[in-house]
């Protein structure tokens, strides 16, 4: 299930928001931020336990995110613990909150008014309010990360995964009554509960409901009964006391964390667009992050376009793949308003992006796409007529619209970010190929072309097609794609251009400086030559003009032969990598019978990776919208704190899922 059905609401004559759906209040009208204190805040016994905590993070979840009065309340309860407690090792909240019928954003504004007092937060969750789709949305607040998990709970909360066994801190039952909707107060839900929660763990909720303390107590829980709030006579409470057995269902994906003591000593290796969002991620959490890039300055390489588009890939044979980049898309716009917040510079234009059904393959992989029903905010099917309006010219097809792609400058947007994160603490080191890694007892030696040595804790592997230059990584079926892209002069026709126009390549709004556009780019698969090619160039200017054919497509003019060619990083099935980097011989050993394991229901070992080296590789033409969240996601995984991306995702973005996917069956590898 890709869409999620938003919630139908009214209100009352308190302004208290009911559902259509349940016949049920969001809050009570007596008192709903006094209730949220004393049901989960105080139920969860949070303030006791936060001055008593050791970690560095603790972790919420929640049934029912309803309009995030509960969120609100206990984010600012957060901040007031942390403002009297600054030297405390508690640092960072994660809030992870399930929501089958999101509230519409018109209806979520209105229900913020009753409670003036959390202006700040709701200005940002509105700003961040994406047209839901079924699975996590990551939304930053400062020291407060919230996890909106889209969809039915029976569905979305298996998708926190293995990885999430014993993490989970305290939880909040908030949804609709379980007389009203009781398809959320369930056996399937409670024992889920009980495995993600740690030991030690806790629970609150509303109600006092015999079947709901019954579950609760059949899975594990220690369940009970304290005062209600208000006219309620009881609600209920409890604490996981014993372990959960540590299991996977798929060993050979699982997530491993890093380990380490103190503070995170990070080295990042590689000086484009990967590695700036996965430096941001890790400097958020107080690592002490060093960045080795190759060459004199970042961004020379595939970062290192004038112009670049910013969209989704929506036309995917894998539905996971597009989950995978619709989500990205959200998170990437996020942290491009974090950026202009920050007031780093960088050129560029949220003016959709046109995708033109320009021949009879491309009109079917529309059409497929058009099959999704996509909300119009995402994706919006155009005739020729509507296709050309957008544009701002001619075109001879139809096709699709995404209103909110873009098109930004890449190279300065880097530059740009890395200067910022400088003042942030980052170490660059430039000029500095690391030629060879040498895992130690502490950590790992990097050695650059010099054999000089340096050594850090925790390695990331985010250089592009040379990821797998390594002894550790030359198993990852990873290839260099090169690709021209041509910088062409303006002309009056082509500075109506309102859109990136997308076909078999690509062409840009005219830049800020109002003389240049970009088009391209070339595929040449398996090279890494960067030389300047005439025929790549020319080859850029016949595409348009093969397959819009119009006359204005006769001013694109590629004869100045302005060009630069970058190298990017694929693989063969079209979504990135992200996580540990794998120990192929070791893997490849300890999962010789997994076949036959499986079928017998015998154990399964973890995977054989190695200790905290980690990679992102492969995002290919799309790594301005895929970079951020998967920085976020391996920053996380680093610091052992929830994930962004559904179990699902997180496995097809597995660095050893090529082979593994022979092993699963019964194929030897190599």
């Amino acid at each position: 299930m890709l869409h999620v059905q938003p919630a139908k609401i009214h209100f009352d004559h308190t302004n208290t928001p009911i559902s259509d759906a349940f016949d049920d209040v969001y809050f009570s009208n007596q008192n709903g931020l006094a209730e949220t204190q004393y049901v989960f805040l105080e139920g969860n016994h949070l303030w006791e336990r936060w001055q008593q905590f050791s970690e560095s993070h603790f972790v919420i979840a929640e049934t029912g995110f309803g309009t995030g009065l509960n969120f609100f309340a206990t984010t600012t309860l957060f901040r007031k613990f942390r403002q009297e407690n600054p030297n405390s090792p508690l640092k960072r909240l994660f809030f992870i909150s399930f929501e089958k019928h999101p509230i519409p954003l018109e209806n979520l504004i209105q229900a913020h008014q009753s409670y003036p007092e959390f202006q700040s937060l709701s200005a940002t969750l509105q700003l961040n309010w994406q047209d839901p789709i079924s699975g996590c949305t990551r939304i930053h607040f400062e020291e407060t990360t919230l996890d909106l998990w889209f969809g039915d709970i029976q569905t979305q909360l298996p998708q926190l995964g293995d990885y999430m066994q014993n993490h989970v801190d305290a939880w909040f039952l908030d949804g609709f009554a379980p007389s009203k909707n009781p398809d959320m107060w369930n056996e399937q839900v409670y024992a889920l509960m009980h495995r993600y929660s740690k030991t030690n763990g806790t629970f609150a909720t509303f109600t006092a409901a015999s079947a709901v303390r019954k579950g609760l107590e059949a899975v594990g829980f220690t369940v009970e009964k304290r005062k209600g709030f208000g006219h309620k006579r009881e609600c209920l409470a409890g604490t996981k006391n014993n372990p959960s057995e540590q299991h996977s269902q798929t060993p050979w994906y699982f997530p491993q964390s890093a380990q380490f003591n103190g503070q995170a000593d990070i080295a990042i290796v590689g000086g484009g667009i990967a590695s700036l969002f996965t430096a941001l991620s890790l400097l958020e959490r107080g690592a002490n992050v060093t960045l080795y890039c190759e060459d004199e300055a970042p961004a020379l390489n595939a970062s290192g376009n004038k112009q670049g588009a910013f969209y989704p890939q929506l036309s995917d044979d894998d539905v996971k793949n597009i989950r995978f980049y619709i989500h990205a898309f959200a998170y990437g716009h996020q942290r491009l308003r974090q950026a202009k917040f920050n007031n780093i510079e960088f050129e560029h234009e949220m003016c959709g992006v046109a995708l033109c059904g320009y021949d009879e393959k491309s009109a079917a992989k529309l059409a497929k796409v058009s099959g999704y029903h996509w909300s119009p905010e995402l994706y919006r099917s155009m005739t020729a007529e509507e296709l050309s309006e957008a544009i701002g010219l001619p075109v001879p097809c139809g096709g699709g619209f995404i209103p909110k792609g873009a098109w930004l400058a890449p190279r300065q947007f880097v530059q740009n970010s890395f200067a910022y994160l400088q003042t942030l603490g980052l170490t660059m080191k430039t000029s500095q190929k690391i030629t060879a890694l040498e895992q130690t007892q502490e950590g790992w030696l990097l050695y650059n072309e010099n054999q000089e040595k340096c050594s850090h804790h925790i390695v990331v592997l985010a250089n592009g097609y040379k990821v797998n230059h390594f002894p550790q990584t030359e198993q990852l079926p990873l290839y260099p794609v090169r690709g021209q892209v041509s910088q062409i002069p303006t002309t009056e026709n082509l500075r109506k251009l309102k859109s990136v126009v997308c076909y078999d390549g690509y062409l840009t709004p005219v830049d800020y400086a109002q003389t240049t556009h970009c088009i391209g780019a070339s595929h040449i698969r398996d090279c890494d030559d960067r030389q300047f090619s005439d025929v790549e160039q020319q080859e850029n200017q016949h595409k348009i003009q093969k397959n819009l054919g119009l006359d204005w497509t006769q001013d694109v003019n590629t004869g100045n032969n302005l060009a630069r060619v970058g190298v990017r990083c694929a693989v063969r099935d079209r979504i990135p990598m992200v996580g540990n980097v794998p120990n192929f011989s070791a893997q490849a050993e300890q999962y010789k019978n997994l076949f036959n394991l499986r079928r017998r229901k015998q154990p399964i070992p973890l995977a054989a990776n190695y200790k905290n080296l980690y990679l992102i590789a492969a995002l290919g033409s799309r790594g301005l919208t895929s970079a951020p969240l998967l920085g976020e996601t391996l920053a996380s995984l680093i610091y052992g704190e929830p994930l962004p991306l559904s179990e699902d995702i997180l496995h097809a973005l597995s660095a050893n899922r090529s082979w593994m996917r022979k092993l699963l069956k019964g194929t030897a590898v190599a």
